[in-house]
């Protein structure tokens, strides 16, 4: 039964995705960033710009949680579109983005565990004109669907300030 529900739940994501699409992504087709990600997962930050959609990537030391048992390591994935820019005259600009996500915990230490949740991120962006970095936040409220390796469905959240090197 729990098999089934995750599933579906996966298989209805899917489905309306497509209809969340606006016109682009806030990033240049082709563009990567990588960069420094603090936030529920602190390491690596990755975006990549797709045209009318950015990936983005996150993995990293989750909730600073390093013991003698172990660590937590936190990895996340979404798709973001820009649903509206905010102009700040001249070349600034700060996008408005909407996406959809999973966010996954693994507990590495003396016994393993495994965290699967469903987010969905809103950032706001901004780009150094004429220069390659760029900074984000980011809030994403979700579902939760497994914690500790047991299917339950709770409240999931995942936040993010970071800063990127794109380039183009």
């Amino acid at each position: 039964m729990k098999k089934k529900a995750i599933v579906l739940l996966i298989i209805a994501v899917l489905a309306i995705t497509p209809a969340m699409a606006a016109p682009r992504g806030s990033s240049s087709e082709g563009s990567v960033g990588v960069g420094l990600n603090l936030g529920t997962n602190t390491g690596l930050g990755l975006k990549f710009g797709m045209g009318k959609f950015d990936i983005l990537a996150n993995i990293g030391l989750m909730n600073f949680n390093i013991g003698t048992n172990g660590f937590n390591l936190g990895t996340d994935v979404a798709v973001s579109y820009e649903v509206y820019d905010f102009d700040l005259g001249g070349e600034h600009h700060m996008p408005l983005t909407l996406g959809l996500g999973a966010v996954m915990g693994f507990d590495i230490g003396k016994t393993f565990g495994f965290d699967l949740g469903l987010v969905v991120p809103v950032g706001i962006e901004y780009k150094i004109p004429d220069f390659p970095m760029s900074f984000y936040l980011r809030l994403a409220p979700g579902i939760g669907l497994v914690d500790n390796s047991s299917f339950r469905m709770h409240f999931a959240f995942a936040g993010y300030i970071g800063a990127l090197w794109v380039f183009e």
